[in-house]
């Protein structure tokens, strides 16, 4: 019998919407049941919207990619591993480098199966629209940028954009490559290397 984790969260709307912690813990425990998985604990994270930071979230996360014994995560619903489809991805693919799984119930979804490895290229493919659409918006500001006077088309003294080097080190430290970890913190993977060297983090494993 695989052993699991569950994670739920609860905000204000998903109150409302009956998702209830209690909801979500009932299915993750009959979902263990009948997939003969042993359930170890559950985490929660409640009144807390998926853009806020998810205390227990990080924790549920660190012991599946960390604890050996544990197999995979159970969730309710795929919203409650992710805050966006390239995080969900990024999320995704730190667990299959540990060979561990996803299971969402409200999708009828196991990434361990034919049908979620599906999914898994269907969510790369999305996420790779979604930055696409970023890097389209940054290049339509630098040619705006031109037009209106700036020699390399970008604002004149535009403060670097923040990176979570916390996030860096963490990633890295579940193998993700330098340029996996630029999509996920939003910049390009020369800036990320350039400003880790400058952190003195760039050899960081």
């Amino acid at each position: 019998m695989e052993k699991v984790v569950g994670y739920v969260r609860v905000s204000t709307l998903t109150q409302a919407e009956g998702h209830s912690l209690e909801f979500q813990e009932e299915a993750i425990k009959k979902y263990c049941q009948l997939h003969n998985l042993k359930l170890v604990k559950l985490y929660r994270d409640e009144g807390v919207s998926a853009l806020a930071k998810r205390p227990n979230f990080q924790k549920a996360f660190k012991r599946v990619l960390e604890d050996d014994e544990i197999k995979g995560i159970v969730v309710y619903d795929l919203t409650r591993f992710g805050r966006s489809t390239v995080e969900l991805l990024t999320n995704i693919e730190m667990l299959k480098a540990k060979g561990k799984f996803l299971a969402s119930i409200k999708e009828n979804i196991d990434l361990s199966t034919k049908t979620g490895k599906l999914l898994f290229t269907v969510l790369a493919a999305i996420a790779e629209f979604e930055r696409e659409t970023i890097r389209e918006r940054l290049r339509a500001g630098k040619e705006w940028a031109k037009i209106h006077g700036t020699k390399s088309g970008k604002p004149m003294h535009r403060p670097k954009k923040p990176i979570d080097w916390q996030k860096v080190k963490e990633l890295r430290r579940y193998g993700l490559s330098w340029t996996k970890i630029a999509k996920h913190v939003g910049v390009s993977p020369p800036t990320l290397i350039s400003r880790a060297k400058e952190e003195g983090i760039y050899y960081y494993k």
